[in-house]
């Protein structure tokens, strides 16, 4: 889809509405129902407004102990609502957290469980299932303002936010482009909106700004009929960028803690408008405001270098730990939910219960009567707040039952955060909460696949140790057990598929290929997400012109509550057929005697015969790295010896002694596993591209003895092969050893062999 660039006018974008709703064109509309009615009672499901802040710390607000930043608005909707002491984000970074809060999912099953590397966000899956879905179902308008981060910076992909359950969406699309407060354009649905303000360096338009006014905008447009809107400010992510320093002025602050508090100020007023524009149409008894933060406080320093210390603001309050840490203090977050016409007696109460963003999901669903997948890991907490209703053990996992887990790997340290964690903030790690209980453990650099006595393992009872800085796993072994079994029983590989699942019960799943000339089978299931049985049920597949579809025998049933039935299609490509193409399911139904309105799926396949299985990393657990031609361990503290090129760390890494002084070629570093395993492949990444051997060999023995050459790399001069992986291929087969040698011809003056990661693949 092409994309549409307009200038920014921002008189005539609010007199506008802010345009037309951006899902009209996209699949996904049969998903709405005719009413948007709450199963559980008569009156109209309420409104949302979810205000998510970026990096605000648990000790940020006035109301969480905060004696400097004035945040009267959030402390008030505090004050009167509920707020929850025990609640967590889903990540100690931005991206996992954020689709944790969307899918209902933690990290260790979740898309997205850390932030991007690269300025390319990673996206939400074509069959992501994000709450905004799940409302839409039930007849809500939906929208997301501000901070996106799971999709290109262009229109049309797959996990652009009218994709992913919004309507209408207005702001950044991706979380580098987030980082700027005076943006030179935003997205506005498809349409690239250019901000002529800011061009130049001009700061004439401030971001946070126009997201509050398309707000207010969208709760005029929608009012009289349920709504959901996300305001996804990127306050108070570095820079520390506003337009005036506000109360904090003439305070005797750095212009960094000034530009920060003035910021988050600013923020708790866009809270205040909203909440008035809400009292201003009569409609805060129709309405759930819920404020969250997305992980703990950063530290990073604003874009012209003016430093933020957050120690100056005490922002982690009594917390261990900041933005980055798996601590308290990166995960714990500020959490208010204010709702006047559903709190009655919970009005003003505090709730301890551990909860966290994966339980926001099942509790807009719970609230809009929606469905909710089988697979998410959150629960219902409208009982916290709502004092119509007791128990929400319906949707999602019981509250009661389940650990919270998380998961980190992140490539950037920051100096508090480092130390925070004793140095291993770079290191993979996960942690989980059961009751008092919280338990972290460290891997020795970023491979969880590494045995379990080579972590870090860390326990803390978090009602007598708050602060987390005494370590009890040594006084507790059973429990430590315990607490890795929920460890791993939460986790699992991001390669497994999940359960196909859509709100509107009906799921298509057809193999990716189908060969020309040949038949498949297409199978098409339809689940009763309901509460009363589907009768004279009718199943249809629709192919692309040309092909044949052949209907099973039975395409009618009942299905009852919960239940579901799958039906299966012949289909019959041509021999001419190619490229991608599109499968359509629908399902006709009664329930009692009503026809209801026809559901639709769709899948993409490709008419291709497939591909060669794709490459398998070679699991390392129990191998022997200690085998070298020679070792030079003048690394500067970085290695240097042969087991740094298997550590999954890229700073560091295995250096042979010099050629011809100190050792003479060939060059060779191998690896040993403790049993014969199937190897095809050997990726690797040199410290630089003036170290690169002219040639590569991979060799392989069943002994260590006698060594067969597999593979033969040759490099042309000039190059590059320092910078980036490189891949060498081979005929698969099995060996208990695997070497990669130099016969000691280099690119350039660097006589020797320096190696910073290597992998096995099949």
């Amino acid at each position: 889809m092409q994309g549409h660039t307009a200038p920014f006018n921002r008189r005539a974008f609010l007199a506008a509405g802010g345009g037309a709703m951006g899902a009209a064109a996209f699949a996904g509309a049969a998903w709405r129902s005719t009413s948007a009615q709450a199963a559980s009672s008569g009156r109209r499901s309420p409104n949302v407004v979810l205000v998510l802040a970026d990096d605000l710390g648990y000790g940020t607000l006035g109301s969480y102990g905060q004696q400097q930043i004035k945040t009267p608005v959030l402390d008030k909707l505090a004050a009167e609502g509920v707020r929850y002491t025990d609640f967590y984000a889903g990540a100690a970074v931005c991206a996992p957290s954020r689709c944790t809060l969307l899918t209902g999912m933690h990290t260790g099953h979740a898309t997205v469980r850390q932030n991007p590397t690269t300025s390319v966000d990673d996206p939400f899956l074509p069959d992501e299932v994000t709450f905004g879905h799940l409302l839409q179902s039930r007849g809500y308008t939906t929208a997301l303002f501000g901070k996106w981060g799971f999709s290109p910076d262009a229109p049309g992909h797959h996990g652009h936010p009218n994709l992913q359950g919004f309507d209408e969406f207005f702001g950044y699309l991706t979380h580098i482009h987030a980082h700027q407060y005076y943006p030179t354009y935003l997205w506005h649905n498809q349409t690239r909106v250019e901000i002529p303000e800011n061009y130049n360096g001009a700061n004439g338009a401030y971001a946070p700004d126009l997201v509050t006014d398309r707000t207010l905008e969208f709760i005029d447009a929608n009012r009289d009929k349920p709504f959901m809107v996300l305001v996804s400010t990127n306050i108070p992510h570095s820079p520390q960028q506003v337009p005036d320093y506000g109360p904090y002025a003439n305070e005797p602050w750095g212009e960094g803690e000034k530009a920060h508090a003035a910021q988050i100020t600013r923020m708790d007023g866009h809270v205040g408008q909203i909440v008035a524009k809400l009292e201003q149409h009569g409609i805060t008894d129709d309405t759930i405001v819920i404020f969250l933060s997305d992980n703990g406080p950063h530290e990073e320093a604003s874009h012209a270098g003016i430093p933020l210390n957050p120690d100056f603001f005490d922002e982690n309050g009594p917390l261990r730990g900041y933005k980055r840490n798996l601590h308290e203090g990166g995960i714990r977050t500020p959490a208010i939910i204010w709702a006047p016409g559903y709190m009655g007696s919970n009005a003003g109460s505090e709730v301890s219960q551990p909860l966290a963003f994966w339980d926001i999901l099942p509790t807009l669903a719970d609230l809009a009567g929606a469905p909710v997948p089988p697979f998410i890991d959150g629960g219902s907490i409208r009982s916290t707040f709502d004092a119509s209703t007791s128990s929400s053990s319906d949707y999602g996992r019981p509250l009661r039952e389940r650990p919270l887990y998380w998961w980190r790997v992140e490539p950037y340290a920051t100096s508090r955060a480092n130390a925070a964690e004793g140095g291993s903030v770079t290191r993979a790690a996960e942690a989980v909460r059961h009751g008092d209980w919280k338990a972290i453990r460290f891997a020795p650099a970023k491979d969880r696949t590494v045995a379990d006595d080579q972590w870090d393992f860390r326990l803390y009872h978090l009602a007598t140790d708050l602060g987390e800085n005494v370590n009890v796993a040594a006084e507790n072994p059973s429990l430590a057990v315990s607490m890795l079994a929920l460890m791993k029983q939460e986790w699992t590989e991001p390669t497994v598929a999940r359960e196909k699942w859509s709100v509107n019960g009906l799921v298509i799943d057809p193999p990716a290929y189908l060969p020309p000339g040949e038949t498949a089978q297409v199978a098409v299931r339809f689940d009763n997400h309901g509460e009363k049985p589907y009768t004279r049920v009718e199943l249809h597949l629709e192919a692309p012109a040309g092909w044949t579809v052949q209907a099973p025998r039975r395409s009618r049933a009942a299905i009852h509550p919960g239940g579901s039935r799958e039906f299966v299609f012949q289909v019959t490509v041509p021999a001419a057929a190619s490229g991608a193409q599109q499968l359509t399911a629908s399902a006709k139904h009664l329930v009692g005697h009503r026809e209801v309105a026809t559901a639709t799926a769709t899948a993409s396949v490709v008419a291709s015969t497939p591909p060669l299985e794709d490459p398998v990393r070679v699991p390392t657990t129990g191998w022997t790295f200690t085998a070298s031609s020679s070792t030079d361990l003048s690394g500067n503290g970085r290695g240097g010896r042969p087991e740094h090129a298997f550590d999954g760390n890229t700073d560091t890494f295995w250096h042979s002694q010099w050629t011809p002084s100190h050792a003479a070629p060939p060059h060779w570093i191998q690896a040993q596993a403790p049993t014969a395993v199937t190897v095809a492949q050997v990726r690797f990444l040199l410290r630089s591209d003036t170290e690169r051997p002219r040639t590569l060999d991979v060799k392989v023995s069943g002994d260590g003895t006698n060594w067969t050459t597999v593979a033969t790399q040759e490099y042309a001069i000039g190059g590059s092969a320092g910078s980036t992986w490189s891949t060498i291929t081979f005929a698969p087969g099995t060996a208990t050893h695997v070497r990669l040698e130099t016969p000691g011809t280099y690119e350039a003056s660097g006589q020797h062999f320096v190696v910073r990661e290597i992998e096995f693949w099949r």
